[in-house]
């Protein structure tokens, strides 16, 4: 015997719909899944962006050196000078540092200032000590507050000053030994 039993619109509404729905949702989300990159931070041609300090003067500072010592930032006035904020654990920071002292060692035009954020002294020299790095000026920024002046809020972080002590660029993630030679060339 055949059942009398009709198709009401409720069932579309009750069960179908919904399970069309969840579906519809599974299939766009995994369509527009974000895949990251290994380094997120290189997206696009340059890593240069826009940052409320460029333009500005820079904030001044003085900080403890790793290598004993203090350095000001404004007797630097008259130079390129990158200040860089890093930490050991962050791999792009890592990659960067043989780009620093390759750069060193290539000139005296302009100078790195590698602003590490909280990290123990013997942390951080044996840091340097594993990448085989000695020729870049490390200075200590324990209580962040050079960090939070300069609104860093990722590493590695770049700011690139002129040398009338503005900040001419931002630079966003890790820096080549060809971006360092294209920021002192755009001072040439």
């Amino acid at each position: 015997m055949m059942s009398s039993r009709k198709f009401h619109p409720i069932w579309l509404v009750v069960f179908i719909i919904p399970l069309l729905s969840v579906a519809a949702a599974l299939l766009v989300f995994v369509l527009t899944e974000d895949r990251a990159p290994v380094n997120p931070v290189r997206i696009g041609p340059t890593p240069t962006i826009d940052h409320p300090l460029v333009g500005e003067m820079a904030p001044n500072f003085e900080l403890a050196a790793l290598d004993g010592g203090t350095v000001r930032l404004s007797s630097l006035r008259g130079r390129v000078v990158f200040v860089n904020f890093w930490a050991t654990w962050c791999e792009p920071c890592r990659r960067e540092f043989p780009a620093f002292e390759a750069f060193n060692n290539q000139q005296d035009e302009a100078v790195i200032l590698a602003v590490n954020e909280g990290e123990p002294p013997e942390q951080i020299q044996s840091f340097l000590d594993e990448i085989d790095v000695g020729s870049v000026q490390v200075l200590l920024d324990n209580d962040f507050g050079v960090g939070d002046t300069y609104k860093s809020e990722y590493f590695p972080a770049t700011f690139v000053i002129n040398p009338a002590g503005i900040v001419s660029a931002f630079h966003l993630g890790e820096v080549t030994l060809d971006d360092l030679a294209r920021y002192v060339a755009d001072f040439a």
